[in-house]
């Protein structure tokens, strides 16, 4: 029966794609751009050609005017800004129309609405190419894949790992920051971490969520966003702290006029996780200035350990991937202040409240009920200050607060009830000035200096018999500057040297009582041809520790020893673990170097392939030695003896205990009498890891008649990574260990396209882990996974329904189970899978209807 359902799923997959002939006028979709020198005016018909838009332009203004080169992944208005950048010339998207006209006089500053904010993501030059590699999703491809949230389409991403702040990810993770608090998602480029991957919103910092030192990326509405850039380089030079695995760049849609309404409804087939969405988008333009308002109400059902087959053998109803209910809000606006300035803010408000139970053989139940709360504002200002020099003035103020609520539960008895809350805020301030230097090249120099003061305070309160309140502060001091040298613009060079072009970037940044750090990066860019890039970058970056690894409280815990490997002890035998915060943490430091090879033949149009290799060398790594269920073979693996210390004298035992704010005996005895060991579990900075692999993406659209198209992509990330817990220890694999991101990742896809009906097909793969967390290695398999999904858009003369589209999604088409891995610790407590790799949500089908006006 089984194989009949699963070959009626695939049946229908095959029906749609064959019988489909797919959907576009692209004006809001990321397309690629490879066009040669020519006419301005033939570019911009080219563009709009290539989009399926009407093209409206004055000729006069046009008449004699060539463009440069474009090559690279653009919306069609960007694309068309790009070329009449320095024109005097604007062009916008009206009703399935490119249009150019002219801007009005000012002194050089950017006008509201004429969409020349192009955000480049790893460069303050906005007209900067920069030399690392750049994956961009636009909203309208994640929406395609019938992906929910900004969250589930970074989990997607070859490049990215699940684990840490994600929902689904459960107890007996090993990883560091393998376990989610709050519901919600934060990205983790390479595993380094997801406090080692910076988030912007349109180049913003954001607050903090929970104890963490990420951002809670399901915080953004979709429906307000216009894409993401993804860069995973180290960027500390350009954005400071925490960009040491890349940075993410939510970038909100700009120009926007009009609405649009959507409702989403989902489900599990297997049980559980059953989805409600519903969003609404609203936007309003001018001649100098404009707004956007975004709302979205999200909800989805838990599914619990009964309702799949594989996790039945747990106790209790444990969640498996939880219950959550979401409010999220954004509104932007830019507004002209004078022919020289202009006005932007983006805001940011969310709610969400989650649930979650966990059931134990002991009998002991526990229900989690966190919520947060989260906000920003981020104001700027833009002055032209001279004919191609600006100034800007920006800042930022934003809060989350995650209010925790844990009932413990014995025999449907409530046991205990601890309230708390971690309360992050943010205040963020920054000034710089860019421009172009003439004379020292023959073409332009671009060049940005500025500076800046970052707060960030962590509260961390526990309501309960026993507190350990921590607060905790860092503040940031810092100055930058960025170059860019273009020394060959294309048509300037010779046989062998197309384009040439460098650039290098500097920042320091000053934390008082923490330390200081300067990081460098350069960076460069040679076309061989028209057909061929050449791309490299080098750098260093840095992450400070995060508050709360600094500022948490710390403890002194007594426990039996065969609790932890210590069986050859006597009985009555017990451990004493110190752990929690440690201030003489110092900032970890990373240096990485990445060679790219970009391919966009001319005589094979819309093909574009980029192959990176990348290394990581990431030192002073803070951690915790002993994380997760490692903790348990402390006295028997012979790799933590060096964080032991054996028969320690009274006097350390006694010092252990005084030092420590809180102090907890489960020993069930006077165990203090009897410590064999004590174990050091603080803080510290003391690992190093070693970072390479290879990335590979590949975009083709082949054109199939006027207005329709073959769409093919695919993504994959080959991961190498070891690491070693201090300078006496060896190296240990990570990539491609259970907990950990896999050594090879992809996602494919095949589409057709025309003017109203999309057909897609995704293909998923993980390939298979070594769970090493016995002396017996075993192989956890590797896992593929299918999602389809057709779109129908009603033509524009369908009266009431003009405008208004169908999607229909199925994702995991063949309703794979995770692979199989022992459960933690052979614990009846734990799920039999790697809850990082890997979801129990199985099949999952949902049907999205959406209303433009």
């Amino acid at each position: 029966m089984r194989v009949v359902r699963n070959g009626f799923f695939v049946g229908v997959c095959a029906c749609a794609l064959i019988g489909a002939t797919p959907a576009l006028a692209q004006a809001d979709k990321v397309l690629t751009f490879n066009l040669p020198a020519q006419s301005l005016t033939d570019a911009l018909r080219a563009i709009a050609r290539q989009s399926g838009l009407e093209f409206s332009a004055p000729a006069d203004p046009l008449r004699g005017k060539t463009s440069k080169p474009l090559k690279g992944h653009f919306l069609p208005a960007e694309a068309a800004k790009r070329l009449l950048k320095g024109t005097g010339l604007i062009a916008e998207v009206v009703e399935g129309a490119l249009i150019v006209r002219a801007v009005e006089a000012s002194t050089g500053a950017r006008t509201a609405g004429n969409g020349d904010d192009i955000i480049v993501t790893g460069s303050r030059i906005q007209s900067a190419e920069t030399s690392s590699s750049t994956i961009r999703l636009s909203a309208d491809s994640i929406q395609l894949a019938g992906q929910a949230d900004l969250g589930e389409a970074l989990r997607a991403l070859p490049q990215n790992f699940g684990s840490g702040q994600n929902p689904g990810v459960l107890r007996g993770v090993t990883s560091r920051g393998g376990i989610n608090a709050t519901s919600g998602s934060s990205p983790n480029l390479r595993g380094l971490g997801g406090d080692a991957t910076l988030t912007l919103l349109n180049g913003h910092r954001l607050s903090y969520g929970s104890t963490v030192q990420a951002v809670d990326t399901d915080a953004i509405p979709l429906a307000a966003i216009n894409r993401i850039d993804v860069v995973p380089d180290g960027a500390s030079a350009i954005y400071g702290s925490d960009a040491v695995g890349g940075v993410i760049n939510v970038i909100l849609k700009r120009d926007y006029d009009g609405a649009s309404l959507s409702a989403r409804l989902g489900s599990a087939t297997s049980g559980g996780d059953f989805q409600q969405q519903y969003s609404l988008v609203a936007g309003k333009k001018w001649q100098r200035g404009g707004i956007l308002a975004a709302v979205s109400h999200d909800y989805n059902s838990a599914i619990y350990s009964d309702q799949r087959a594989y996790t039945k053998y747990m106790p209790g109803n444990n969640t498996l991937y939880p219950k959550i209910i979401q409010t999220n809000a954004v509104f932007s606006g830019q507004q002209s202040i004078s022919d020289s300035a202009e006005f932007v803010v983006d805001a940011t408000y969310s709610h969400r409240k989650s649930f979650q139970t966990m059931g134990l053989v002991s009998g002991y139940v526990y229900e989690n009920r966190p919520r947060t709360t989260s906000y920003s504002i981020s104001p700027s200002v833009n002055i032209a200050i001279a004919p191609e020099w600006r100034f800007n003035l920006m800042g930022t103020y934003g809060q989350s607060d995650t209010k925790f609520d844990q009932i413990g539960l014995y025999n449907s008895t409530q046991t205990s009830h601890i309230t708390g809350c971690y309360c992050n805020k943010l205040a963020n301030v920054e000034t710089f000035t860019s421009g172009k230097i003439f004379g020292l090249l023959s073409n332009p120099v671009d060049l940005v200096f500025g500076a800046g003061y970052r707060y960030n305070h962590l509260t961390s309160v526990r309501y309960s018999a026993t507190r350990a309140d921590s607060r905790g502060s860092a503040e940031s001091y810092y100055g930058f500057s960025e170059l860019s040298l273009p020394f060959v613009e294309p048509g300037q060079g010779s046989n062998l040297i197309y384009r040439l072009s460098a650039n290098a970037a500097v920042r320091y940044e000053r934390y008082p009582g923490i330390g200081a750090v300067a990081v460098p990066k350069f960076g460069f860019l040679y076309g061989i041809s028209p057909s061929i890039d050449v791309k490299g970058t080098w750098g260093k970056s840095f992450k400070v520790p995060s508050l709360n690894e600094l500022r948490s409280a710390t403890y002194a815990q007594l426990y039996p020893a065969a609790t932890f490997g210590g069986q050859r002890f006597p009985t009555g035998s017990t451990l004493l673990i110190a752990s929690g915060g440690n201030p003489d943490l110092k900032p970890e430091k990373a240096t990485s170097w990445s060679a790219s090879l970009v391919f966009h033949p001319e005589f094979i149009s819309n093909l574009d392939i980029h192959a990176t290799y990348f290394n990581v060398k990431y030192k002073d790594r803070v951690v915790q030695p002993l994380a997760g269920t490692a903790v348990y073979q402390a006295l028997s693996n012979a790799v933590y003896a060096q964080y032991v210390t054996y028969s320690p004298s009274e006097e350390l035992i006694d010092q252990t205990v005084s030092d420590a704010d809180l102090y907890y005996n489960y020993a069930g005895t006077d165990g203090l009498n009897n410590v064999v060991a004590i174990l050091n579990n603080s803080y510290m900075n003391a690992a190093r890891q070693k970072i390479d692999g290879i990335d590979l993406t590949v975009d083709y659209k082949i054109s199939t008649g006027d207005v329709s198209s073959l769409l093919l992509n695919a993504n994959g990330a080959w991961l190498w990574s070891k690491q070693k817990l201090s300078s006496t220890s060896a190296y240990v694999d990570m990539a491609g260990i259970i907990f950990n991101p896999p050594r090879f990742k992809t996602r494919a896809s095949i589409g057709w396209t025309d003017g109203s009906l999309t057909s897609m097909f995704y293909v998923n793969h993980v390939s298979r882990l070594e769970d090493t967390r016995s002396t017996t290695v075993a192989k956890v398999a590797s896992q593929t996974t299918f999602d389809t999904s057709i779109r129908y858009k009603f033509p524009e003369q369908s009266g009431v329904l003009s405008q208004t589209s169908l999607l229909f999604n199925i994702q995991n088409l063949l309703n794979q189970r995770p692979p199989y891995a022992a459960p933690t610790s052979n614990s009846l407590d734990y799920v039999s899978y790697d809850s990082t790799n890997f979801s129990p949500i199985g099949r999952f089908i949902s049907l999205t209807v959406s209303k433009d006006w």
